[in-house]
């Protein structure tokens, strides 16, 4: 597609509009969850439209008593927030300097989010950016604060949200601090303010904002300090990827189904699953293209355990806050290429089955001792993350108008080797937004074996 850049036509501060009145969640101190994310950058994520009808937006803007989508989404926002105070806080540091460590809380004191009204230029359709054979440029330039670390959240806004006109549709993209939410978190909030966009004066799900941790250990104090060393000044430091290239993969329902069967068959289970098929079936291929590969050199797999419903007592339902464990596995890239993908799935799956509440204290306990954060520039290579979940029901978070037609991640944290997962628009397929350098990216194209489960992605209709 032609070279576009994005406008930015207004910028607000959105507040919530209600007062906070539950004590326990006016500081929020962070727990080990939420402390490793503070190097990252902000999550970034969001859902194209096809553009609402001139009846759809008088019939939506009545609920608000606003004129235009754009008031729409924005009073909606405020009202939403009523719900999800942590989103219009900031982040505090408090630097002890005898000790030489800094500790972080968040305070619900109402500064607000951020929301940008903007618009692509050059006549950009939304047809353009989903059929380019890869992610183009101007998907970064749909989401706000680019390159913003979440420990910068003391002067940032902990959520941002910009909403763009493209010819053709509507892209609503969010910059999420990763301390006040994971993925679950974030999706409960978007899937919220839909819900109220929608016209309801309430959410069908209510956010528990209390923050838990809910392991014994010793010396596990309210407020956690981390050593300064380890909390690189923002902008100092900063991990800059090389250049990459992003692609959306569709895995139908039969192929996933074929390659749930033939990893089951494989190994003489049942226990590899649909998304642990398809990952061990790329994981294997992208090792497979990078023929350079000396057979004794390693490679990492990582998947965040949701810890909401592993732990006992499990966390309440609606739970807002970070419940993620970053578990990996690392083998010799020689045995992942002599196995078949059904091995590497049954790894995989035998390395998150391992992870029980017993298993995630020791975890943490060791953790205490020495807290580190998590830091992209200190990943090994062949390193490979996934984020997001298929089990994200993203399509039907319908502010009004019409389902999502598509998803699409922003630049946040790239670097060679991060999948984004989430449900394709059929249901039991699946997308992988795929990030890789330019050569492997080939390599994986002209794979014959990956390229025979691999399809164009659907496009929603209206």
């Amino acid at each position: 597609m032609a070279a576009s850049k994005v406008s930015i036509l207004s910028t607000w501060t959105v507040k919530a509009g209600g007062s906070l009145t539950e004590e326990h969640c006016k500081i929020i101190e962070l727990t080990p969850w939420d402390i490793l994310e503070l190097q990252i950058e902000y999550g970034q994520g969001g859902l194209f439209y096809r553009m609402p009808t001139s009846q759809q937006v008088r019939d939506l803007s009545k609920a608000t008593n606003t004129d235009s989508l754009i008031d729409h989404l924005r009073v909606s926002l405020s009202r939403v927030l009523d719900f999800f105070h942590p989103f219009c806080g900031r982040l505090e540091a408090i630097t002890e300097q005898i000790s030489g460590t800094t500790s972080f809380f968040i305070n619900c004191n109402n500064a607000g989010v951020q929301f940008i009204h903007a618009k692509a230029d050059n006549g950009v359709t939304v047809d353009d950016i989903l059929e380019s054979n890869f992610v183009p440029q101007v998907v970064q330039d749909l989401f706000p604060l680019k390159g913003v670390q979440n420990q910068e959240g003391t002067s940032q806004p902990l959520l941002a949200v910009q909403v763009t006109e493209l010819v053709d549709g509507i892209f609503i993209g969010c910059s999420t601090n990763h301390t006040v939410a994971d993925g679950s978190s974030f999706w409960h909030f978007y899937d919220s303010w839909a819900e109220i966009s929608c016209g309801s004066n309430v959410i069908s799900k209510i956010p528990v904002l209390k923050r838990q941790f809910p392991f014994k250990i010793e010396n596990l104090s309210k407020r956690i300090s981390i050593p300064n060393e380890r909390i690189n000044v923002a902008g100092d430091h900063k991990f800059i990827p090389p250049a990459l290239r992003e692609k959306v993969f569709h895995f139908t329902r039969e192929s996933v189904a074929k390659l749930k069967a033939k990893a089951n068959l494989e190994m003489n289970t049942t226990k590899v699953s649909s998304l642990l098929a398809v990952l061990a079936h790329v994981w294997r291929s992208v090792i497979h293209c990078r023929r350079h590969l000396d057979h004794s050199d390693e490679t990492t797999f990582e998947v965040s355990i949701n810890m909401r419903e592993r732990l006992n007592p499990p966390l309440p339902e609606g739970f807002f806050g970070n419940a993620i464990y970053p578990a990996t596995i690392t083998i010799k890239t020689g045995e992942l290429l002599e196995h078949g993908f059904g091995w590497a799935a049954l790894q995989i799956n035998e390395m998150i089955a391992s992870h029980d509440h017993k298993k995630f204290e020791c975890i943490y306990e060791s953790w205490m001792k020495d807290p580190e954060v998590t830091k992209l520039g200190d990943l090994p290579s062949n390193y490979f993350m996934l984020h997001n979940s298929p089990r994200f029901n993203v399509y039907k978070y319908d502010f009004g108008w019409g389902k999502p037609i598509a998803h699409r991640s922003g630049g946040g944290n790239l670097f060679e080797g991060k999948i984004t997962v989430l449900p394709g628009l059929e249901q039991g397929s699946i997308n992988l937004e795929i990030c890789l350098s330019s050569k492997t990216m080939q390599e994986l194209e002209e794979d014959k074996i990956f390229g025979e489960f691999v399809t164009t992605p659907l496009v929603g209709v209206e």
